[in-house]
């Protein structure tokens, strides 16, 4: 059955069935994302912290909105050739309208990438260290007395598997260990499949042990005219039918440290860390500070900012506070001359974070030469501070934060604030309609062959939808790059 008003006008709305469906689909992706944008709007201006600005790419993003500029008008263009049966147009214009959409998205995937490998760790006074963490976050425990690995019985969920999680993040070689009865096991794969055999086993000996225990005790009770309290024993050797749980101690026969993400254990303190199986080590905490290759500061959450923790000689150090008092200095001075005292310079985000978010470019203050002149003479041409060595490739500095002193810490994805999540909701959910479009236009392109060779004329409809869903998309685009990139 052939389905009417695919080519053809409908009498009663001068449009084809399709043209219609389109105009109604696009309605509600108006009210979806402008319901998203009027949320943006509200959450900016009740914010309660500084809000991010100019913190995206702004080259990647404008790169984007020419190549999706660009597919909007191939997309015309392919329909047009259809239209006028130039087939070949047809076909090279709709590539490169695909072309365009991977582009798009191969730019976006780069973009959130340095995403998530960018992070912000918040000190316990409101100072943001931004940068890259080269080794990761990992704890260093050393010194490890006793290991404690629970062996489940059975109908647990959690078992204890030292092998996956305690071994690999052994440094050096794994010594033997000894057990309570003095003899020696080796943690590989044969040592401890044999050793939870024999712990199992001799936890079900045990369990049948006092089950018949207080099965004898309840038929002597019985015997004895108890008969109440000897059927309350046998039914309690009956309820005996699960293997409890035995927790294995073993001692090194040498030292050992780990090293350890948080992300990959339970929980920690100066004297022992837990492991997400439930093995637990006992010995002492020696590493629990992050290494940070720093690429900026931002102090605008701290009431002084020059009594900042990111200046204290376990971190950036004296050196880094001169540059970043230049640098401070010379934007707000700036500022005066330009507006006088026609503008609060509080009220301006640019140039709060201008002044108060440092961003550092060398691996020591005296080699920094920006445009500000925060450079040798704000140092006094000093090294940063011991404790911050040279970065990759001697870019930013490196530096040691205490555990101590870190209140949160995220890379910067939805986690660290409510401008990234609604950054990653917004372009994501865009993204997603870009894929959409591109696998529509593409199956137009490569699949419907015999709609091209016999119906033409209804292809060039149904590309005309898919065009009108690619320039809305286009057009959610150019809303979305100024509102997050530019303002």
């Amino acid at each position: 059955m052939d389905i009417p008003y695919t080519v053809s006008a409908r009498p009663d709305t001068g449009l084809y069935n399709a043209k219609v469906g389109i105009w109604l689909f696009l309605a509600s992706e108006v009210m979806l994302f402008g319901g998203l944008f009027s949320s943006y709007i509200f959450l900016r201006v009740g914010a309660d912290y500084h809000w991010p600005v100019h913190e995206l790419n702004v080259f990647l993003g404008f790169v984007n909105t020419l190549v999706l500029i660009a597919s909007s008008v191939t997309v015309v263009m392919a329909w047009a050739s259809l239209k006028l049966r130039q087939i070949g147009k047809f076909k090279l214009y709709m590539a490169i309208t695909v072309l365009c959409a991977a582009i798009f998205m191969v730019n976006k995937a780069f973009e959130y990438k340095a995403k998530f490998e960018h992070y912000a760790v918040k000190l316990t006074d409101g100072t943001f260290l931004t940068g890259h963490l080269p080794q990761g976050y990992e704890i260093k425990f050393g010194d490890v007395s006793e290991v404690s690995v629970l062996i489940a019985g059975e109908n647990k969920a959690v078992d204890g598997e030292p092998l996956k999680h305690f071994v690999p993040r052994v440094e050096g070689d794994l010594p033997a260990f000894k057990m309570t009865d003095g003899s020696s096991i080796t943690l590989d794969q044969s040592g401890f499949t044999t050793l939870k055999e024999a712990t199992l086993k001799a936890a079900r000996e045990k369990l049948e042990e006092d089950r018949k225990k207080r099965r004898e005790e309840g038929e002597a009770l019985i015997e004895a005219g108890n008969i109440a309290a000897g059927k309350a024993k046998l039914d309690e050797a009956e309820r005996m039918n699960i293997v409890p749980d035995t927790t294995i101690k073993l001692k090194p026969e040498q030292p050992v440290t780990v090293k350890v993400k948080p992300s990959q254990i339970f929980s920690y303190t100066a004297n022992s860390l837990t492991f997400k199986d439930g093995t637990t080590l006992t010995g002492k905490l020696l590493d629990d500070s992050m290494v940070l290759e720093v690429d900026g500061v931002d102090t605008r959450s701290v009431p002084d900012a020059e009594k900042s923790l990111a200046w204290k000689s376990g971190l950036l150090g004296e050196p880094w506070k001169k540059a970043f008092i230049a640098n401070r200095d010379h934007h707000l001075n700036a500022f005066e001359e330009k507006h006088g005292d026609r503008r609060d310079p509080k009220k301006s985000a640019t140039l709060q974070k201008e002044a108060f978010f440092l961003k550092i470019k060398s691996a020591t203050p005296d080699a920094r030469d920006d445009a500000h002149g925060s450079s040798k003479s704000a140092a006094a041409s000093a090294p940063a501070d011991s404790h911050a060595d040279t970065g990759h490739h001697g870019h930013h500095p490196v530096v040691h934060v205490d555990r101590k002193d870190i209140a949160f810490y995220s890379n910067y994805t939805p986690k660290l604030n409510t401008y990234y999540a609604i950054y990653f909701t917004l372009t994501g959910l865009h993204g997603l309609h870009v894929v959409a479009g591109a696998i529509v236009l593409f199956y137009f392109l490569v699949f419907d062959g015999r709609r091209l060779r016999e119906n033409p004329e209804h292809l060039a409809n149904r590309v005309e939808v898919g065009g009108l869903f690619w320039h809305f998309v286009d057009l959610v685009w150019i809303f979305l790059f100024p509102l997050l990139y530019l303002l």
